[in-house]
């Protein structure tokens, strides 16, 4: 790997892997990515398909039967196997997380200004009175309405948008370097879906900070992300810049995804094409490509031989019959 882009995060031959009374399971496998400052990510995938415990693993904060190998440094600095105490130090401060359910994330119990006002006083030592008045600025840059008053409500009190700004302002409370977003917008409305994926641009932007953006819609990437990876049974089996992977996607996940996809400019009574079949099992590993039991060209050289992540016009593509000019791209 290489530093050049002043990476903020870099990932390295990561695995993970869970010992369990019915076997092992692997649920990462070999993973490698770079992010840069100012730089979004998105890392795409059906459920089950690893981008959560990849970045839980960077985080530490996977099961106590995880067995993690690789490397994962932000700006240098080894996080994997770190002390916990300056790992726990780290997240918060420089490397932050957003989770997909701000309900579950946030204390019931706790008001929302108190809960943002935390962060501040253990990772800034500030005082609770100067905590809670940059509180009330970090709601107030999170474009959250009557942000005053929301200081003092509890987290049921709020909506779902509501809640996943102040999820957001909590994120960034000490200006971190890495923000870490899984699938943000799920439970939300599409007109505040993207209010809250303008919010986290124009956030990313404005601080330069590195944003990994995880979730299965790849109309989302489209609209945020700079570059993109596609995971399948635990591996990235394509990645590359947003605009050359949604225009003309290499492998046939990918280009299935994205005929998965509803789209405006469809036809209205066009069907949408259903990928068919289930992902693997992470317990029964597949011979050969993990994707060639649903592929619908697969050749006998996929059931028996893994193909490896080769770089191929400018982005890397783990098929041994990668397509080209492909008919599903979405339009940018």
């Amino acid at each position: 790997m290489t530093s050049a882009r002043s990476n903020v995060l870099e990932i390295e031959s990561l695995s993970v892997r869970y010992e369990t009374p019915d076997g092992a399971v692997q649920a990462v496998a070999d993973i490698s990515l770079e992010i840069a400052a100012g730089e979004c990510i998105g890392v795409v995938g059906e459920s089950g398909a690893g981008k959560s415990q990849a970045f839980l693993a960077v985080m530490g904060l996977l099961a106590p039967n995880a067995q993690v190998a690789g490397d994962a440094r932000l700006r240098g600095r080894e996080l994997l196997g770190a002390d916990p105490r300056a790992l726990r130090d780290l997240r918060g401060a420089e490397l932050a997380m957003i989770f997909q359910d701000p309900m579950t994330s946030l204390a019931p119990h706790i008001v929302v200004g108190d809960q943002i006002a935390e962060v501040l006083v253990v990772h800034k030592n500030m005082s609770w009175r100067e905590a809670r008045a940059q509180a009330l600025q970090l709601l107030e840059q999170a474009q959250v309405t009557d942000a005053a008053r929301r200081l003092t409500q509890y987290p049921h009190e709020l909506s779902g948008g509501m809640r996943q700004r102040v999820m957001i302002a909590i994120a960034l409370a000490c200006d971190p370097v890495m923000l870490i977003a899984d699938e943000p917008t799920t439970a939300l409305d599409v007109s505040v879906q993207a209010q809250i994926l303008s919010l986290l641009k124009r956030l990313m932007r404005e601080r330069g900070m590195a944003l990994a953006l995880i979730t299965h819609d790849l109309g989302v990437v489209a609209g945020l992300a700079d570059q993109v990876a596609v995971l399948y049974a635990g591996r990235i089996v394509e990645s590359g810049s947003v605009r050359k992977l949604l225009k003309n996607p290499s492998h046939p996940y990918t280009a299935a995804l994205l005929r998965s996809m509803p789209r405006i400019d469809a036809p209205v009574d066009e069907p949408l094409v259903a990928i068919g079949g289930q992902p693997p099992s992470p317990r029964q590993p597949i011979a050969g490509c993990p994707f060639h039991p649903r592929c619908a060209a697969a050749p006998s050289r996929c059931t028996t031989e893994r193909p490896e992540l080769r770089r191929i016009d400018g982005a890397q593509v783990a098929c041994h019959f990668p397509r080209s000019n492909s008919a599903s791209a979405i339009t940018l």
